[in-house]
């Protein structure tokens, strides 16, 4: 069985993708309470699916989580907006925020010690601003780690006080002995790193 582990979940359409393709176990983390509750709503019936309640960070402890939007929750972050993220990304009314949370936060190598995860076949990292410090939450833990995806800051920071820069990104999974694909999106503001195991 492969084993999979998806942080940020959101509505859980990734998810449903890896637990029904192949032999997978899946661990989704997502810390948006809605998406919690519709996350655990939606796969009650799956056997290789964990649903976990946690914001994932180099830190443990308790945090405040912004939510974002009204509905579309998929920007919610440890993080807040830039102030002038409207006037360098148009078009996008879901970048405020709505109100706010308090959350556990999770790093991963605790995690996986705590499972007794032996391997990661894939990671996938989708954070909203926090996924370098996700992936440097492995600790030495990264050395299980086969292939992933996580996102960064291309041209545009979404968010303020972050360290999510591509180019660090590709720069540190190199150093871990990854070789690194750099996707930008369509408008070019944020781009996909996929790693693999060199």
């Amino acid at each position: 069985m492969k084993t999979i582990v998806e942080v940020g979940a959101n509505w859980g359409g990734d998810t449903k993708r890896f637990a029904d393709e192949g032999n997978n176990f899946v661990y989704a983390f997502e810390p948006t309470p809605e998406l919690f509750d519709h996350l655990c709503e939606t796969f009650s019936s799956y056997s290789n699916v964990k649903i976990l309640p946690f914001a994932v960070d180099e830190e443990e402890g308790e945090a405040i989580f912004n939510i974002a939007g009204t509905g579309d929750w998929g920007c919610s972050s440890l993080y807040t907006f830039d102030p002038e993220i409207h006037e360098k990304w148009e078009g996008r009314p879901d970048f405020h925020f709505t109100n706010q949370v308090t959350v556990e936060k999770k790093r991963l190598d605790n995690f996986i010690s705590e499972n007794n995860i032996e391997s990661i076949d894939y990671l996938w990292v989708d954070a909203q601003g926090n996924d370098f410090k996700v992936m440097k939450s492995l600790g030495d833990k990264i050395s299980i780690v086969k292939e992933g995806k996580c996102e960064g800051s291309y041209s545009v920071d979404l968010y303020v006080n972050t360290e999510n820069n591509v180019n660090d990104i590709v720069e540190w999974l190199t150093n871990k002995g990854f070789k690194c694909k750099i996707v930008p999106d369509n408008v070019g503001k944020e781009a996909d790193v996929h790693f693999r195991r060199a």
